[in-house]
């Protein structure tokens, strides 16, 4: 085949050298990876995965009864394409409920997801079964899903959310993890309640509260530092708990399991150091680990932390996907601020929309009254055609001409006409109400304030 290409047609073409061409497809990659898999998004706190499984559970009968979880995972697949064993994994994760997992879970779970002792012991996704939890439920992530922007999924069969919005910045409740090309995050847990006061307090003050990390049922520290580097550490320890003269460890340090534990305690015994003898394990989905001490040698708390030095230390890196769609490193108080000023225009998005629907309820039933006391269901026979009815009404001035026509006979009395002023009056009073709620900012910050209330008074434990 004859080349075409002359040699000023080449000159022509961009001249990019091999290592710019390298580091600009290192570029795209590493942000192809952030934004599709491995950091969350600043207003559902979810990774593309999670939101595909929720969106999917939403949208079959996982939404409200237990489903196997292979079978949910299958139909996350028409909106992930990167196999069904990541989403199997996610979503299994999803529905652990315990210890430095999930403070509250989006996904409830039946059968084995693993415990604190061993948070990969997780049943093949054949014999366990997943559906919305209430709490998703309640947090309103699927309130108003028509005021949410969607895209296309990988096929351009189906629609998918861009994020979903609930009532909390829920990337600040649960564990996240995420390690990218170049980038890496780990946001802490919080507990919901002080989430929710930091929340308050900005839509009253303007301020923020600052945040702790906290995680449930953990009784051992969490302390916040800082490095050499200025890079905020959190740190994790052993916890005991004395039952009368008996001393157990209750809890471990992130990311030790009961094998990790065992190991270290068979560590401290061949040393053979201070008042530690032996230890019994009557550990069960908990920690419940009896140290016995060297009679007469019962130890102080100094003497047990002195002993039982060992922490975990994680670096926190608050990084997140913006609304705006940027990668971005970001504070808790940040996050707050950030997910209130969006909530807000999320709700007025919602309101209009809601209050356009109840003008359009008030329009209608206005028109069918007029209808009906102009007695145009008589002229009716008069007229050659709907089309030429429609025509008749349209000249009329009716806005719903096609819908009047279509009204069958029996609707045409004067209880009807009742029923339409009833239904204007309710439709006139919540037309106000949404009205008020998206023109001023006092009534829609007492919606949020009440909203968030009712969240903190149902699931903060």
């Amino acid at each position: 085949m004859k080349n075409n290409v002359t040699e000023n047609e080449f000159d022509n073409l961009p001249k990019i050298s091999f290592e710019d061409q390298v580091n600009d497809d290192q570029r795209k990659y590493s942000r192809y990876v952030c934004d599709s898999r491995a950091i969350p998004h600043e207003i559902d706190g979810l990774k593309p995965v999670q939101r595909r499984i929720l969106w999917s559970m939403w949208n079959s009968d996982a939404r409200n009864r237990y489903t196997k979880t292979v079978k949910v995972a299958g139909l996350a697949m028409g909106y992930h394409p990167h196999g069904d064993r990541s989403i199997q994994d996610a979503l299994s994760a999803m529905a652990q409920d315990f210890t430095f997992a999930n403070n509250i879970p989006l996904v409830s779970g039946e059968g084995t997801f693993g415990d604190v002792l061993d948070p990969a012991a997780i049943a093949s996704p054949r014999y366990t079964e997943v559906k919305l939890s209430d709490f998703v439920k309640d947090l309103g992530f699927f309130e108003s899903l028509p005021d949410i922007d969607y895209v296309k999924n990988y096929d351009e069969t189906e629609e998918e959310p861009i994020h979903l919005v609930g009532k909390v910045p829920i990337v600040l409740l649960n564990n996240i993890q995420g390690i990218a090309t170049g980038f890496r995050c780990f946001i802490p847990g919080h507990k919901l309640g002080d989430i929710i006061d930091s929340q308050v307090s900005y839509l009253k003050t303007s301020k923020t509260k600052k945040i702790k990390p906290w995680y449930k049922e953990y009784g051992g520290e969490v302390r916040l530092s800082k490095n050499d580097n200025g890079t905020e550490i959190m740190t994790t320890t052993f916890a005991f708990k004395w039952d009368g003269e008996t001393l157990y460890l209750t809890d471990s340090p992130m990311s030790y399991n009961r094998e990790k534990v065992v190991n270290y305690l068979d560590d401290l015994l061949e040393k053979k150091e201070g008042w530690f003898k032996d230890y019994v394990d009557h550990s069960s989905q908990k920690f419940k680990i009896e140290l016995v001490y060297r009679r007469g040698e019962k130890p102080t708390n100094e003497q047990i932390k002195e002993i039982f030095s060992k922490e975990h230390s994680e670096a926190l890196t608050y990084n997140v996907i913006t609304h705006e769609g940027r990668l971005k490193n970001v504070t808790p108080e940040e996050i707050i601020r950030r997910f209130c000023d969006f909530r807000k225009t999320h709700l007025i998005r919602r309101f209009k929309r809601l209050a356009n629907l109840e003008q359009e309820k008030i329009d209608r039933n206005s028109e069918l009254i007029r209808f009906i006391k102009e007695k145009w269901n008589l002229k009716v026979t008069t007229i050659k055609s709907k089309a030429d009815f429609e025509d008749q009404l349209k000249k009329a001035k009716f806005t719903y001409f096609e819908w009047l026509a279509s009204i069958p006979v029996y609707r045409m009395t004067l209880d009807e006409v009742k029923k339409c002023e009833d239904a204007i009056i309710e439709a006139k009073s919540k037309f106000d109400e949404y009205t008020a709620l998206y023109k001023k900012d006092d009534k829609l910050v007492a919606f949020m304030i009440n909203e968030l209330g009712e969240l903190k008074a149902k699931w903060d434990k």
